[in-house]
């Protein structure tokens, strides 16, 4: 492991500054934390208007036109 940090230092020192920003932004997407899912997901509960027959085409058409999948509010 030692060998591999220091080739990565090596390696890091060598850069031109202007390539310093991109691996240093490579480098944290790499070492940051991703969250963790919240429960419920985000679809649940996005189905609350509509035809009251779920699988109708008139129901699907109001769901797909309020953006299904993208983000609420």
């Amino acid at each position: 492991m030692t060998a591999n940090r220091d080739e990565l230092i090596h390696l890091i020192e060598g850069l031109p500054d202007d390539q310093v920003e991109v691996v240093l932004a490579e480098v944290r997407r790499l070492t940051t934390k991703k969250p963790k899912s919240t429960w419920p997901p985000k679809f649940v509960g996005m189905l609350k208007d509509g035809p009251v027959a779920g699988s109708s085409p008139e129901y699907v058409d109001a769901v797909l036109s309020r953006g299904f999948g993208s983000e609420r509010a």
